[in-house]
């Protein structure tokens, strides 16, 4: 996928397709399978249904954050600092990526977060953090990512910024862990107001 690459383009695509460059890009958004199957890679986990008011299923030809390489990358060893976070903590993550192929190249390391309930049905999941690394074969390294209360947060009924205290769920890769966000002193969890993900 090469877009307007300009005059060097056919360059730049002939050293990826003869194996001279390691591609390493990501897709910045959900490519379609269909003409009419555009959504936002932070749809809801209900859209991967098929309704009978004739919405499709997410079924996207490439999700956001696809890409081919010539060599392999394995992530292993999720850990979250701690199992709670209070609402002005903050929760550190690390995960090791390892290139597993036999060529160097570079990997995008995504963190997605998914607020497993809230009083707005929440998205599937969110880019909370990102990095792009080089590797050797064979060579591992481990990122740290740190999150904060904010980036816990999302647009309430009324229109503003809102963080509710629950279960939020770490995604790197294929790997998951969960860790809940303690209420506020005073702040009570809202009843019977709270959606499930469906």
């Amino acid at each position: 996928m090469a877009y307007n690459p300009s005059n060097e383009g056919g360059t730049a695509i002939a050293d990826v397709l003869f194996g001279d460059y390691t591609p390493s890009g990501k897709l910045p958004f959900t490519y379609p399978r269909t003409a009419n199957g555009f959504i936002n890679y932070d749809h809801k986990l209900f859209e991967t249904e098929e309704t009978s008011f004739g919405n499709m299923a997410f079924k996207p030809q490439f999700e956001f954050g696809h890409g081919l390489s010539y060599t392999t990358f394995t992530y292993s060893n999720l850990k979250l600092a701690q199992k709670t976070m209070a609402m002005n903590g903050q929760m550190n993550i690390s995960v090791t990526v390892t290139n597993t192929g036999q060529r160097a190249a570079k990997e995008t390391v995504i963190l997605y977060v998914r607020d497993v309930v809230a009083t707005v049905a929440p998205p599937g999941k969110r880019v909370k953090r990102f990095a792009k690394i080089y590797l050797e074969p064979a060579q591992s390294r481990t990122l740290t990512f740190t999150l904060r209360g904010d980036d816990l947060s999302f647009i309430g009924a009324d229109l503003t910024p809102t963080v509710e205290p629950g279960d939020f769920e770490v995604i790197v890769g294929k790997l998951t862990d969960k860790f809940t966000l303690e209420a506020a002193p005073g702040q009570g969890r809202p009843k019977g107001q709270r959606q499930t993900r469906k």
